[in-house]
């Protein structure tokens, strides 16, 4: 019997011990990549209780920041903003200039009143703007009370004692001539978007750019303390900005003194930004009386409704409240009738909507229902286009619109002109080509939309699928090795 005093050696590697090795090493240089891939992209995107918190802080763009200056946020996710009804949806990836980074780092917030509440009339600017209005002028009005479970939304009394001489317009549906609630060319579309600017205004700027639409966007003073880079991106980009105040308050349950704070704050904190002194206000909820309308009016402001019926009820979709496919019918239904618009005056006009540029189904809706518009022959602009105004600021020596603005007519004369043609079929669709040459607009702009989200959502998941499939082979491969 042979006995051994220690294993037998092995002069060199076996073939199957190079093979197992081999196998292993490949395992681990197709799996490290994607391993990784999975582990950044969990660090990377945040949960969304994380991104609502991040988002709360004053000054805070985005849930988080990646390389290169490209602001990434969680898809999907729904982040509520503090002191707004509405639900802020950020999602996909947006590239940031540098320039935009610096006009957000030079925001100084102690520069400011607290965001989402009303200013505090005591501030020595606020008195110096509120001696600047001749309130004799200003009709004596009583303060409308708020709802018991919504401050500063009005509560209208029993409609037999609505006082008619005010011009109410949130209790009995009153307009004054000097309110914008049309377009005086029956075939133009204000456009319109409240309450932003948010991580979602630069989706639907990205896609209104890339039709050659410009869009009025009413600005929410406290928004610009957190997006000041886009606030500047919108102007910078051609897009009309307008007034929504400060807090987004219904403007008849404030004092006369709080009125006059939420605006010229408002004022104060975009011209800071971009420079530009605006001319028109929506009041937040369409809240308007003639005490409102005339402090307004003193401060230089045009005011801004929408036309009854066009009110698109989008933010109602994060509140489920209401389901997409019923806006869009209701929309399909208002295109029905639009021959029936009126302006002050009686003439055919054209409508101007309500929308909001704060979250991703808000975008999406948009989106799906402009083409809709243009397949019927409707012009979507901004507002001081269907207006004609060629000085949609009050400053025009820092903001005439015509050297800034995207051309919404490109068959017509510049920013201001009158259109030549009211005729659908002669005009030219920022698409490319007529009106006519587009028989499936709404499908082929909605059928893009679907499938950029899908190949993002296919992408996604394709890459962590192989991240988990590589680890589970480099598992199996370990342990061939060791057996």
């Amino acid at each position: 019997m042979v006995q051994f005093s220690s294993p037998p050696r092995r002069e060199r590697p076996s073939a199957a011990f190079n093979r197992r090795h081999l196998l292993l090493l490949a395992f681990l240089a197709v799996s490290t990549p994607l391993f990784v891939q999975v582990v950044l992209g969990a660090a990377i995107a945040p949960s969304t209780s994380e991104a609502m918190e991040l988002l709360s802080r004053p000054g805070s763009a985005a849930a988080s920041r990646n390389y290169h200056g490209v602001v990434r946020t969680p898809k999907s996710s729904v982040m509520r903003l503090e002191g707004d009804p509405d639900l802020l949806s950020a999602e996909g990836e947006t590239e940031v200039s540098e320039e935009a980074v610096q006009v957000k780092n030079r925001m100084n917030a102690a520069d400011y009143p607290i965001k989402d509440r009303t200013p505090d009339v005591n501030h020595p600017m606020v008195k110096k703007w509120v001696s600047e209005i001749d309130w004799s002028k200003v009709p004596d009005i009583p303060v409308a009370p708020s709802l018991p479970d919504v401050l500063h939304f009005p509560k209208c009394p029993p409609d037999e004692e609505v006082d008619r001489d005010s011009c109410w317009w949130s209790c009995d549906g009153c307009v004054q001539q000097s309110d914008v609630v049309t377009c005086p060319n029956q075939n133009d579309w204000g456009l319109t978007y409240d309450d932003g600017p948010s991580e979602a205004t630069r989706n639907m700027m990205q896609h209104l750019n890339a039709r050659r639409l410009s869009a009025t966007f009413f600005i929410v003073g406290s928004r610009v303390l957190e997006y000041p880079d886009i606030l500047k991106e919108q102007a910078q980009q051609g897009h009309h900005i307008a007034m929504h105040t400060w807090s987004h308050a219904g403007l008849t349950t404030l004092t006369n003194e709080q009125i006059v704070a939420e605006i010229r704050w408002s004022e104060k904190i975009i011209r800071d930004v971009t420079g530009l002194t605006m001319k028109y206000v929506r009041p937040p909820y369409g809240d308007v009386d003639n005490r409102v309308r005339e402090i307004l009016r003193q401060m230089g402001y045009i005011t801004v409704i929408w036309t009854v019926g066009w009110d698109t009820n989008d933010w109602r979709i994060a509140m489920h409240q209401i389901m997409a496919p019923q806006i869009v019918s209701t929309f399909r239904g208002a295109l029905d009738s639009r021959g029936q618009i009126r302006s002050f005056s009686g003439n055919p006009a054209g409508p101007i909507t309500l929308e909001h540029d704060l979250t991703a189904g808000t975008i999406a809706l948009s989106k799906e229902i402009i083409p809709i518009g243009m397949s019927r022959g409707l012009r979507p602009m901004s507002l001081d286009r269907c207006l004609n105004d060629p000085y949609p600021y009050q400053d025009v020596s820092r903001g005439v619109h015509s050297t800034t603005s995207i051309n919404t007519h490109p068959n017509t004369a510049p920013a201001g002109g009158n259109s030549t043609s009211s005729d659908p079929s002669n005009s030219i669709d920022p698409h490319g080509g007529s009106t006519n040459d587009h028989a499936t607009p709404e499908s082929a702009a909605t059928n893009d939309d679907h499938s950029d989200a899908k190949s993002d959502a296919m992408v996604l998941t394709g890459f962590q699928s192989l991240g988990y499939a590589a680890m589970g082979l480099t598992a199996v491969a370990s342990y061939m090795l060791i057996l």
